[in-house]
């Protein structure tokens, strides 16, 4: 067994695509099928269904997946332990599992104010959707910090959580502001058409754009894709340098909208609401920390605090619903 098929083996659960997955890890797609086929040979059965597209797991596959997840995580906690990750981190720290553009653009303001009275000490988990939910649902973290659609529910294990809505935002495309005039509008020509920057489909953000486009015929929006990244920061480095339109949360590009360097490039069908939700799965022997973050998380969103939901909170939220 090598730890290195396991983790191509989660790379392919998460992307859905042979090809997808070698990129993220940086090998090649022979390479790539190689370590699948190795770890289906080791455990004797054929882990991933591929008739299908995205690929998807058989009965088997799902059942390693889940142990593969425990087995990375469990090992890269000894490593970090071997190598003194333990004594750098806070004693006592609350891990929460975030997703890129939230770890940047809300949690340090959001953890702040949920100190009682001081910020709790944390261990913060930079990841992408899926993984953070993984995570969550694994006893990976405590507490997860995410992006949600309202209309796109994912297909995510997460049956035994619970969660609220600390706050919301807007999917939008925007352009660069350049003479105080936009560099592009939607929809372009079909003799200019607008460039843009995307999200991957394999991507949480991606998913909510294709939602958005799949309303509209794409050939009337007249668009020719330049660039493309997972990174949503990347992204609105890229919109900023005048590369093109490009889908963001508002709040990632609050300070451009307000100095007048960037603005929307679209009417209103092409936007996307989106909810900031915190999640946990109870847990009787979740931290003391993390539970004290929880209620207080719940206490702000039901007096309508700056950057939380102003419905009201159920004293005991029912496993499985949300606590909103």
């Amino acid at each position: 067994m090598d730890i290195g098929w396991l983790e191509s083996f989660l790379a392919l659960a998460e992307h859905g695509s042979f090809t997808r997955a070698a990129e993220a890890q940086h090998v090649s797609q022979p390479a790539f099928s190689r370590r699948i086929r190795a770890l289906e040979s080791w455990f004797g059965e054929p882990l991933v269904d591929r008739s299908t597209y995205p690929v998807g797991l058989t009965p088997a596959g799902v059942k390693v997946r889940a142990g593969a997840i425990e087995t990375v995580t469990a090992l890269g906690a000894v490593r970090d332990e071997l190598r003194g990750g333990r004594q750098r981190a806070p004693r006592g720290a609350v891990r929460v599992a975030v997703t890129h553009t939230l770890a940047t653009t809300f949690f340090a303001q959001w953890w702040t104010r949920c100190g009682d009275p001081d910020p709790a000490p944390c261990v913060l988990l930079p990841s992408n959707t899926l993984d953070a939910y993984d995570a969550l649902v694994h006893g990976g973290c405590d507490l997860l910090l995410a992006y949600a659609d309202p209309a796109l529910p994912l297909n995510v294990p997460v049956a035994e959580a619970e969660w609220m809505v600390l706050a919301d935002d807007v999917l939008a495309p925007y352009t660069a502001v350049t003479d105080g005039r936009p560099a592009f509008r939607l929809p372009g020509t079909a003799a200019a058409p607008v460039p843009v920057v995307t999200h991957s489909q394999a991507a949480f953000l991606g998913r909510v754009t294709e939602r958005v486009l799949s309303g509209r015929d794409k050939e009337d929006l007249h668009v020719l894709p330049l660039a493309q990244s997972d990174f949503t920061s990347a992204l609105a480095a890229m919109v900023r340098a005048g590369m093109g339109v490009g889908w963001l949360p508002e709040r990632l590009v609050a300070a451009e909208l307000a100095a007048g360097t960037l603005q929307r490039a679209g009417d209103p069908s092409l936007t996307a609401r989106l909810e900031i939700r915190l999640y946990r799965v109870p847990n009787d022997k979740a931290p003391a920390r993390a539970a004290a973050v929880w209620r207080r998380a719940a206490e702000l969103a039901a007096d309508g605090a700056p950057g939380h939901s102003a419905a009201p909170i159920p004293p005991a939220p029912v496993s499985g619903s949300s606590t909103r």
